[in-house]
């Protein structure tokens, strides 16, 4: 059973606080309900990612995206996607206080991964789209996030990042970006595509925001010996045979 983290602990507590905060009194620019404005907010995520990627909605049709730190913000509610992933170490603290959000009629239910990246089970080469929308900054080590975005990702596949950068580190934004160090960052395993750096920043003590279109380098990965393993059984039931 996934575990509900200390919520004094103030890298939680402004996570999941920062949530219910916006829920009783942050909310002003769509006037709907919660889950209206957070699927409100899906689609201008949609589009925006779909503009920067050079797609349209149809691309998605047969697609499995995949949604890295996103918190109980629904990134993936509105979108047509085949498979639709969100991955946040949260998930289940979100869904034990009932702000999961329902996806869109007509779209694929998301399945949500109560983990961290740095557990995250799913196969190599899974993914055609990773987006990961103001999430690096939160990782105690985006060295290892971008190298677990790099295996899920098939080869040449999109991975769109929005990163704010500049200010202070705080308990739950504990790494500080300029352009420049999150691009070399992104280099070691990804070949940016497109980048725009004149964004608002998502928290407010931070001095900008930056847009990234990157895709994955193709990559050799290491396979199993299939013949090793296969002539190790075959010794083992002989062994078994003269036990017997």
């Amino acid at each position: 059973m996934p575990l509900i983290p200390d919520l004094t602990d103030p890298r939680y507590l402004d996570e999941v606080g920062w949530f219910l905060y916006h829920k009783a009194y942050g909310r002003q620019q769509f006037g709907g309900s919660y889950d209206e404005e957070r699927v409100a907010y899906s689609r201008m995520l949609l589009d925006e990612v779909l503009s920067y990627c050079g797609h349209d909605e149809p691309w998605l049709r047969d697609k499995t995206v995949v949604s890295i730190g996103c918190g109980c913000t629904g990134d993936l509610a509105a979108w047509p996607a085949s498979v639709k992933i969100a991955v946040d170490p949260l998930l289940y603290t979100y869904q034990k206080l009932g702000m999961l959000v329902d996806d869109s009629a007509g779209t694929s239910r998301t399945v949500h991964l109560a983990v961290g990246i740095e557990a995250l089970p799913l196969l190599d080469d899974c993914a055609d789209l990773v987006i990961c929308r103001n999430a690096l900054d939160h990782m105690p080590d985006p060295t290892l996030g971008l190298r677990q975005i790099c295996r899920i990702l098939k080869d040449n596949a999109p991975l769109f990042l929005s990163v704010d950068i500049g200010g202070f580190p705080t308990p739950d934004e504990p790494i500080v970006f300029s352009v420049d160090s999150l691009k070399a960052l992104l280099k070691e395993e990804f070949a940016i595509v497109r980048h725009t750096d004149d964004h608002l920043s998502h928290s407010g003590w931070r001095a900008g925001s930056v847009r990234i279109l990157a895709r994955k380098r193709p990559q050799t990965h290491e396979l199993l010996d299939a013949d090793q393993i296969l002539q190790a059984y075959v010794a083992r039931l002989a062994e078994r045979e003269q036990e017997g």
